[in-house]
């Protein structure tokens, strides 16, 4: 590919390009960085860290250097395709959920173990295995863990007036909810035995809630 940065014809349409020269206009930079990001979750879970930026660049019609100029590295790519995941699964995890608290807070965590096709499980392992050798992922893969629980406090809390013991419920409850999201994935369970699992494990605890 020259100079010009394009998107191929992904519907047939003809090829759009990014900028007739240079680097690509703002809008067009972040349409790349979308795009690239979409391609990316797919190509980590299907092939973890095998993937090749210029195979990613390719399945998305850019070229390399378009994606070198805003992540040096594949470990950059990934964790900002799962800071994007994070993002999109907790906006579409609050959608319509129950008004009362202790209902909001059991779908919530119903569906945070449904499956998604792996992205979380196979993006995750592989970043933790890359924490014990880059001392940068292992920084972020902490504020990453800090931002999710406190994502997911906030809705312990609505339930727990207490904030102490609505810290250390949160923790139980998430560790909970992590494991039958890991297993659901690891056993390949279907979304109905992912529900029943769920249910025995949230059944368990509600004295946690209750007590």
């Amino acid at each position: 590919m020259g100079d010009a940065d394009t998107l191929s014809p992904r519907h047939g349409g003809p090829a759009m390009p990014v900028a007739a020269r240079g680097r690509p206009s703002l809008e067009r930079a972040a349409e790349i960085g979308n795009l690239v990001v979409e391609a990316a979750i797919t190509a980590f879970v299907e092939q973890g860290l095998d993937i090749s930026i210029e195979q990613i660049a390719q399945s998305v019609g850019v070229s390399k250097q378009a994606i070198y100029r805003r992540w040096s590295s594949k470990i950059q790519l990934l964790m900002d395709v799962m800071d994007r995941v994070m993002a999109r699964v907790h906006s579409n995890l609050t959608q319509d959920l129950p008004d009362d608290a202790f209902l909001a807070l059991k779908e919530l965590s119903r569906r945070m173990c449904e499956p998604d096709g792996g992205v979380r499980e196979r993006s995750m392992t592989i970043l933790m295995a890359e924490a014990l050798e880059d001392i940068t992922v292992h920084h972020w893969l902490g504020s990453w863990r800090d931002k999710h629980f406190a994502f997911y406090r906030r809705y312990v809390t609505a339930v727990l007036s207490d904030e102490q013991a609505a810290e250390t419920v949160a923790r139980i409850l998430l560790d909970i909810v992590d494991g039958v999201s890991r297993e659901t994935y690891w056993q390949d369970l279907s979304e109905a035995e992912c529900a029943t699992l769920f249910l025995r494990k949230w059944d368990a605890c509600l004295s946690l809630l209750h007590g």
